[in-house]
């Protein structure tokens, strides 16, 4: 009995010591909080910069536009900011944010000026599965040596020679078009072309096609993978160690209390087993020929025969790699093309106006032309440069953090370090830059050829998107041969629910409960 009440008494013991350690910790963590919000506001070396007091004091003022409860709204609020405060704000404890057009090269600079990616956006470290894919890496000498071994694969003069393959894929994406015409079935575009899209990074990248075009959903998964991403990405900032512990947990268990991160996870982690097949290809000198498309040159093959060093040519290294670039290949070059099609097919008076100089390109539906070829063409390129626009691409602010210099803007001088910014969506819809901007105008860039130094669709500077070359080649391609070949019509597409960027997921995104940009296809010109 004795030893029954000891334990008891221990336990009561012990349940006591946890809830006076509990109710300790909560005002320790409370006045913690409010002395770091007060030194952030008045003692912070960004304390002089205009802005809100409580987006300098915490992250929570963020977390209210961008997570709950509202979602994926803070880069309006930084709009409403700017038009309150003038072109430079703190939008956050770390963050100084500037929007002027005149400011961009100091931000997005290249050549030897070393710009920094921010660990806090990113949600990345300098080691490690949120770091090891060059989108993630923070360090500017690393990144520059993982973007050296991927450069030839991009370059102009590569993409040129994957114009076959492209035109392979977009023949069969016009195949598929025809069959559905022929049944009177809805096309969903926003999930067609991403089919096309990935179906072709992913045989550059492993010489074999995911095979998206073939399936009748269009691989829809892959694209709500990405997606979901994207929406990922915020709760990965406030919360990076529910990300790590999420990274850390097999995919299986994962899905017992998210099924949709679940299946994020499964799509990120599928090009691994890809890679150790070309691994050991690679190894034995073996090809399978019939696993090949048309072309035999793939950036994963070339990378382990690089010069690269040893950890970066790990496996877990690669696969985040390899994911980054599926995702980024597919999603804003699919949005673009499904966007751009959108106001054409709105708007036939631009429609047959393309259509009148494509037709002395294309004179016939077979007729096939280079990427050079249609970037000749004055209004084909105003289209295309249009479409970037309001689609947007990435359409989030971009951190970039000067190493080893001072910043000045104006009389603001930006203390070393500190990531600095501009939000690529602001800058595509300035209406002193582009007036009218929610207007589809392909017009504004023939009138004004200088403006084409204002399209921030791939970024700028040294982190430039490593895959524009191949992007524009598809759009171009595509376009061409598309709307040569077919005639559309919109199906229960509404512009502001799904066309529209209404939310920052990183990519522009329309409505979350978007159906996406649907059409029918009213003649197919061969038939």
């Amino acid at each position: 009995m004795v030893d029954i009440m000891d334990l008891q008494a221990q336990g009561l013991s012990t349940h006591l010591t946890l809830t006076s350690i509990t109710l300790l910790a909560i005002p320790v963590y409370l006045v913690y909080g409010i002395i770091l919000g007060l030194y952030r506001i008045y003692f912070h070396p960004l304390s002089k910069f205009p802005g809100p007091k409580l987006a300098a004091a915490t992250f929570w003022y963020e977390f209210y536009y961008d997570l709950w409860p509202h979602k994926f709204q803070y880069m309006w609020k930084i709009q409403k900011l700017h038009e309150k405060y003038g072109p430079i704000v703190r939008i956050n404890p770390y963050h100084i944010h500037i929007h002027d057009p005149e400011f961009l090269d100091e931000i997005y600079t290249g050549g030897n000026r070393k710009r920094n990616r921010d660990t806090w956006y990113m949600h990345a470290r300098t080691n490690g599965v949120q770091g090891w894919s060059l989108l993630q890496t923070i360090n500017h000498d690393l990144h520059r040596q993982r973007r050296a071994a991927l450069n030839p694969f991009f370059s102009k003069r590569s993409i040129q020679q994957l114009e076959p393959m492209i035109m392979e894929k977009i023949d069969r994406f016009s195949n598929r078009l025809s069959q559905l015409s022929r049944k009177g079935d809805v096309v969903n575009l926003s999930y067609a072309t991403a089919a096309l899209t990935m179906d072709v990074i992913s045989s550059y990248s492993f010489g074999a096609d995911i095979g998206n075009l073939k399936r009748e959903d269009w691989g829809k998964d892959w694209l709500d993978a990405f997606r979901l991403v994207g929406q990922i990405r915020p709760v990965g900032r406030q919360f990076p160690w529910l990300l790590d512990i999420t990274t850390a947990i097999s995919p299986k268990y994962v899905a017992w209390f998210y099924p949709k991160i679940s299946l994020v996870m499964r799509k990120l982690n599928w090009p691994i087993e890809t890679i150790r097949e070309i691994e050991e290809e690679r190894k034995n000198n073996v090809t399978d020929k019939d696993s090949m498309t048309t072309n035999t040159k793939t950036i994963f093959q070339d990378i382990f025969d690089s010069n690269l060093p040893d950890s970066e040519k790990a496996l877990p290294r690669l696969n985040a790699e390899a994911a980054v670039i599926l995702g980024a290949g597919t999603e804003t070059t699919a949005r673009t093309l499904s966007v751009t099609m959108f106001y054409l097919l709105e708007n036939k008076k631009l429609l047959e106006r393309l259509r009148d100089e494509l037709q002395v390109i294309l004179p016939s539906i077979e007729s096939h032309v280079t990427v050079a070829e249609l970037e000749a063409l004055p209004y084909l390129s105003a289209v295309v440069s249009e479409g970037l626009r309001l689609a947007h691409g990435v359409s989030s602010r971009q951190p970039r953090v000067a190493t080893d210099e001072i910043l000045r803007y104006g009389e603001w001088v930006i203390p070393t370090g500190t990531p600095v910014m501009q939000s690529l969506y602001l800058h595509h819809m300035n209406a002193d830059l582009f007036p009218d901007p929610f207007t589809f105008n392909p017009q504004r860039w023939l009138d004004d050829p200088k403006l084409k130094q204002q399209l921030l669709s791939f970024g700028r500077g040294s982190r430039i998107c490593i895959g524009l070359n191949l992007a524009y080649a598809e759009i171009y391609l595509t376009l061409a041969h598309i709307l040569r070949r077919f005639d559309m019509e919109l199906y229960q597409t509404v512009k502001a629910r799904d066309v529209e960027t209404s939310h920052d997921c990183f990519i522009g995104t329309p409505h979350l409960d978007s159906p996406g940009i649907r059409v029918r296809i009213t003649k197919d010109m061969t038939a």
